[in-house]
């Protein structure tokens, strides 16, 4: 009867802290709000869109009014955040329009937005997407999962590409192996932290125009004017890179009518489904304008602090 009343109390324990738990994530999460096709999450000064009708994309992440990102003036197929599975070589291109931009359906559950395409009938995969943002923080917790619809197993990383505006720079640390594709020569290593900054007279006349790397403690960031946004992630391995890829990537498109755009990429491991299996990879972001006391200037190591504060 001792035993019977400690497994009784145990299991009610447990229940409460599943429960109180879920309440606790619930209570901070912003809830989320929907304005014609769009559905939006707001913290403070920031606001991140979604746009279910063109592949669950992010339209829009803006901090006092203004876009962080591009828009489809830009350039109206690669604009935005979006989600592929990576390796590029198993599909080439163009990305699959059932996970890049035809229609998702669209729940809410939780406070959080949920946004699931349709079956990609050559790799079979569907994607999930859910957004929420946390207002005890101030972050935006991107969640993707992949799942593997077709009738044998597959290897594949998650894979986030989010298109901003030049004339910036990025910076994160490095990791293990070389650093590979056209922008090398204008990437600068101090102290372990890669700078990149966006020159149109620098960059490649021919070839390909992108970086491939590992990175080190799970974060990208970019800066532009005085705002800063931060994308933190599990660190992935140097060893559970998808073939060909990198952890973290950079890709800036050529200038056409006086619009181009940078894309800063960040991919998770490299791993094997099963038919009907799934695997979930989490990014979180940070949109912040910069502190008066540290200058937006690559290179300047009170950047790196400061991202780190921030994320730890």
């Amino acid at each position: 009867m001792r035993y019977c009343r400690l497994v009784i109390l145990v299991s009610i324990t447990a229940l409460f802290l599943f429960f109180n738990g879920d309440a606790q994530k619930n209570i901070y999460r912003v809830l989320p709000k929907q304005n014609g096709k769009l559905y939006s999450i707001a913290i403070q000064n920031t606001i991140l869109e979604i746009d279910p009708t063109i592949g669950g994309r992010i339209t829009s992440f803006s901090i006092d009014g203004k876009n962080f990102l591009t828009d489809s003036t830009i350039n109206n197929f690669n604009w935005g955040s979006t989600f592929w599975p990576s390796p590029q070589s198993e599909w080439n291109w163009p990305p699959s329009a059932e996970i890049d931009n035809k229609s998702y359906t669209v729940t809410l559950e939780n406070n959080q937005v949920k946004m699931e395409s349709k079956k990609d009938p050559k790799t079979g995969f569907v994607v999930t997407k859910k957004f929420s943002g946390n207002k005890e923080d101030g972050t935006y917790t991107l969640e993707y999962t992949l799942t593997n619809q077709s009738d044998s197993a597959q290897k594949v990383a998650p894979w986030e590409i989010t298109r901003v505006k030049i004339n910036g720079f990025t910076f994160f640390p490095m990791g293990k192996g070389e650093r590979r594709g056209g922008l090398v020569p204008l990437v600068t290593e101090i102290d372990g932290i890669c700078w990149f900054t966006y020159n149109l007279a620098n960059l490649p006349k021919k070839g390909d125009r992108q970086l491939y790397t590992d990175g080190r403690e799970g974060w990208m960031a970019e800066v532009n004017g005085d705002f800063i946004l931060i994308k933190k992630f599990d660190d992935l391995p140097y060893e559970k890179a998808a073939p060909a890829e990198g952890e973290i990537e950079l890709y800036t498109s050529p200038i056409v009518q006086n619009k181009g755009y940078v894309e800063i990429e960040n991919q998770g491991a490299y791993v094997e489904l099963e038919p009907g299996k799934s695997s979930t990879w989490k990014v979180n972001w940070y949109l912040k304008k910069l502190p008066p006391e540290i200058k937006a200037q690559a290179g300047n190591p009170k950047l790196v602090s400061y991202v780190r504060s921030l994320i730890k």
